[in-house]
């Protein structure tokens, strides 16, 4: 990639204990904040390739562990390694094939920027749809399928495990999880915003996975007078048809719906147009008002040259960007907010104390090591103790070590437990997305 941004606040103290524990951690990828749809559909993954791209992450000496998380809004790799920089060169190169002309850049987080930023993707605060409560499940899927892989270690199943705990807590606290906030739910109000209303009107839905459902219950909700669903798999699409009253269609007679209804939401897996202009095009020919077309796929599934033709309104997953208006969605942000900044501390402050147990081991190792050389340098002096008057003599040197290492051990894990050694504020934060 020609542009890599470092994102997160690099210019606070990052060599406390509190970033010790957990500076390993490195998140590397693109989204809807920097890079557009039509550079992020280039490093979407099908779910069949993605334990080989986990497996060739881990495949060198930079990259212990990978999770790659990929969804229409997000490709990002989180990594851990011994070696930070190393490990996040790494995960950029795997963007660089695909930098465009203009630079737009893979955001990179790093140590306690990249544990906030975990935080907050699994609890959709760092979503387009602020809210958005499919990106927990969308990360819970990464995780389950990097264990599978065999690319999850003990760092990445503490962060994943906590972070998604986290996001569970916000979307039961809050009431940023609603269906409002949902990619699909935004799908329907769009149609519906374009066409007044969707009461009454005649929807098609292309494709009957987890998208699609949500797309079909939503116009349902809104009051569809009919919701047809045409999928690949014809039982799919009798099957969520059937559960909102709806219509099926087999997938060769999608061009003739089209001329039939008055919306449509494509989401399916496909990697190539489902709609092409000339049958979009065909079907708008006569068209006595625009037909409205909302592409929520990543690849897309319309040919974005739609765009051009006068008896079309298409808009994709980029264009669903949500007010911020209602004062309701408002406060649930704002204690979303404050949940995953104490959830982030909390972490902070387990994994700094894992890390000062380690280094007071470490420490205490040591410090016996060179008491036991230093004894047995002095016996050759003094052979004339006897054995009671050498064990006393040594007990006085433990005392001492002891009593040398037990301030400072007693400061550090003070400072831990108070988080006097942690940032002074959660890391990474970007506040809500305009």
């Amino acid at each position: 990639m020609s542009a890599i941004v470092a994102a997160g606040r690099r210019d606070r103290p990052g060599n406390g204990m509190m970033g010790d524990g957990v500076r390993e951690y490195v998140v590397c990828g693109v989204s809807h904040h920097a890079v557009p749809l039509a550079q992020r559909e280039k490093f979407a993954l099908e779910s069949e390739a993605i334990p080989e791209a986990l497996h060739a992450m881990c495949g060198g000496a930079a990259v212990a562990e990978a999770v790659l998380v990929s969804t229409c809004n997000r490709v990002e790799w989180y990594v851990a390694g011994s070696d930070p920089e190393a490990a996040g060169r790494a995960a950029a190169a795997f963007f660089a094939d695909g930098a465009s002309d203009e630079g737009t850049g893979v955001r990179v987080f790093a140590g306690p920027d990249a544990v906030c930023h975990a935080f907050r993707v699994a609890a959709g605060l760092d979503s387009m749809i602020i809210g958005e409560p499919e990106i927990l499940g969308q990360m819970r899927a990464a995780f389950a399928a990097a264990h599978a892989a065999g690319t999850v270690g003990p760092r990445l199943d503490a962060l994943f495990r906590a972070a998604l705990a986290s996001g569970r807590r916000v979307r039961r606290e809050t009431a940023g999880a609603g269906h409002a906030a949902s990619v699909p739910y935004a799908a329907a109000a769009h149609a519906a915003r374009i066409l007044g209303s969707i009461a009454g009107r005649r929807v098609l839905v292309i494709g009957a996975g987890k998208m699609g459902r949500l797309a079909a219950r939503a116009v349902s909700e809104a009051g569809a007078r009919t919701v047809v669903v045409a999928n690949r798999t014809a039982s799919a699409a009798g099957d969520l048809a059937a559960r909102v009253g709806g219509e099926t269609a087999s997938f060769g007679a999608i061009e003739a719906q089209l001329s039939r209804v008055d919306a449509v939401i494509v989401s399916t897996a496909a990697r190539e147009a489902v709609l092409t202009e000339a049958a979009v095009a065909r079907a708008c020919a006569g068209r006595r008002a625009p037909l409205v077309i909302v592409d929520i796929a990543v690849p897309r599934n319309v040919d974005p040259s739609v765009r051009r033709l006068a008896g079309a309104h298409l808009c994709d997953i980029d264009d669903l960007m949500a007010p911020r208006s209602d004062p309701a969605a408002a406060a649930g942000l704002r204690r979303a907010q404050v949940l995953v900044d104490a959830d982030v501390q909390a972490f902070l402050r387990a994994r700094a104390g894992r890390r000062a147990a380690s280094l007071i081991g470490e420490a205490r190792a040591e410090a016996d090591a060179i008491l036991e050389q230093e004894w047995q340098r002095a016996r050759a002096r003094l052979s004339g103790l006897d054995p009671e008057d050498a064990v006393a003599v040594r007990a006085v040197l433990r005392r001492v070590v002891n009593k040398v290492l037990h301030r400072p051990i007693t400061a550090l894990l003070a400072a831990v437990q108070s988080g006097a050694a942690s940032p002074d504020a959660p890391a990474g934060r970007e506040g809500p997305e305009s």
